[in-house]
């Protein structure tokens, strides 16, 4: 997916994103692994953007743990 996107001239302009950020990220995704996948997404992409850890949760927390998550993307646009 990932290289697909690349083939196709998608690049991430996250320099462009000016609002607030919430990153939630499953400790037990087998999608995109655990700390490596992240580490791009937090250390280059998104520094300054709220980071939660979800442990043993997998790619979808919205799946995972539905209510938790929605209360952690309301409570963040709420605020």
């Amino acid at each position: 997916m990932i290289r697909y996107a690349a083939d196709a001239g998608y690049r991430l302009r996250a320099d462009r994103v000016d609002c607030p950020v919430r990153m939630l990220w499953g400790t037990a995704d087998r999608l995109l692994p655990w700390p490596s996948a992240a580490a791009r997404v937090r250390y280059e992409w998104f520094p300054h953007a709220d980071w939660i850890e979800l442990a043993d949760i997998g790619h979808c927390p919205q799946l995972d743990v539905p209510l938790e998550t929605a209360h952690l993307v309301i409570g963040f646009t709420t605020s």
